[in-house]
């Protein structure tokens, strides 16, 4: 079968609007996943309307998170839309899985914030932010699909909402979505909040066995933070997520760039000088990461300084946290700093005083976290490997 010049391979998956397809395109010898306008919309001016949007819309973007369209035409009394055909998997499918670390979940919502932020500042918000509309390439990178429900915004169009339309999927609705609202792009960021919280906690922040009790929760329920669920996910994360799911807009992330430079934080920063890994939570415990082998001893005679060990030598050497001039450990300085000043910091969940700070510590690893009421906690593990001074600054940013 043939729509146009486009030969059908197979069905990909089937949505309110229509069915998606693999196909090929003869003139240029390539792969395309083809959507096709279910033929029962094409009686509906307003749907068919909405799907050329989505090609017009979809079209105007160029972004490497964002599938790129080809073509858009009518063909066996229907209307179809040819685009980029991806080799990887729906997120929905990724979070049943359960294979993904803290770091990779926060570097897709990343990507995925970027795209956003590109599309809205084009003045289209997508308005069905859901995993199945997120796909995670086999090279790991984020496209971000189907804009059949976007609109761009034009504050001079009038609503083409009728009341009591809701357009969207109901576990990842904004509440101004539910409500039949205006929508801007803080809500597509609500949205995405939702899909941090499910993939971090394990379940949706907002559930129902029906549209109104899904609804009702929505508008009206605080979901638990994620921290509280699971004491060993990041602070900052956890604040992070509850601010994006507020009720009110205003107290959400205002832009895209903001929720993603959000984020970025809660990776770790080359310039703290943070090891790889996931960041550690306050409530726990530091891991040991060496053993120190050995005894040391030293005798002083005749001025002359030695040390004997009860190990291995080489062990020893290799093993020592700690140096030694005279009989005094030499300790490094660790010079903590913030923006705004005047946060707590917290050496091994050991309450050290507020920024600036001078902390005078013994080589090896700890955990930091720093605090201030208002703002994103942060925390992370730091190696200290020589003496001497060690800078580290925290950017924390505002919770409103």
């Amino acid at each position: 079968m043939r729509y146009g010049r486009y030969e059908i391979i197979k069905e990909l998956g089937k949505g309110g609007m229509g069915v998606v397809y693999q196909a090929h395109d003869p003139q240029i010898d390539r792969p395309v996943a083809l959507k096709v306008l279910r033929e029962d919309r094409v009686v509906s001016k307003d749907f068919v309307s909405r799907f050329f949007k989505e090609a017009k819309f979809i079209g105007r973007l160029s972004h490497p998170n964002i599938v790129t369209v080809y073509d858009v035409g009518r063909d066996h009394g229907t209307i179809y839309i040819a685009m980029e055909y991806l080799q990887g998997q729906p997120f929905n499918e990724v979070i049943r899985s359960g294979k993904l670390s803290v770091e990779k979940i926060v570097d897709i919502a990343l990507q995925v914030a970027n795209a956003l932020g590109y599309a809205h500042e084009k003045g289209i918000v997508h308005r069905d932010i859901k995993p199945s509309n997120i796909i995670l390439t086999d090279e790991g990178n984020v496209k971000l699909t189907d804009f059949g429900i976007a609109r761009a915004e034009d504050s001079n169009a009038a609503q083409q909402t009728q009341a009591g339309v809701i357009l969207g999927t109901p576990f990842y609705m904004s509440p101004e979505q539910v409500m039949g609202k205006r929508v801007d792009g803080r809500s597509d960021l609500f949205s995405l909040g939702v899909i941090l919280y499910e993939l971090i906690v394990g379940r949706k922040p907002f559930e129902g066995d029906h549209f109104t009790a899904i609804f009702r929760a929505i508008t009206d329920d605080i979901p638990v933070a994620p921290l509280k669920i699971d004491d060993s996910i990041p602070q900052s994360l956890s604040d992070l997520i509850m601010k994006a799911l507020s009720k009110n807009p205003n107290k959400r992330f205002q832009t895209s760039k903001e929720m993603g430079y959000a984020l970025k934080t809660c990776l770790q920063a080359k310039e703290s000088l943070l090891l790889p890994g996931k960041p550690i939570s306050p409530k726990k415990k530091p891991v040991v990461s060496f053993l120190i082998m050995g005894l040391m001893a030293a005798v002083i005679l005749g001025g002359t300084i030695y040390f004997f060990g009860a190990y291995n030598n080489k062990k020893q050497a290799s093993s020592l946290s700690t140096r030694i001039e005279g009989n005094k450990p030499v300790d490094a300085i660790l010079m903590v700093t913030s923006s705004p000043s005047g946060a707590q910091v917290f050496l091994d969940d050991s309450f050290k005083g507020n920024t600036p700070i001078n902390l005078e510590i013994p080589i090896g690893k700890y955990e930091v976290r720093v605090s201030l009421p208002d703002y994103l906690g942060w925390e992370a593990q730091l190696q200290i490997s020589e003496p001497g001074e060690t800078p580290l600054h925290v950017r924390l940013i505002s919770i409103e």
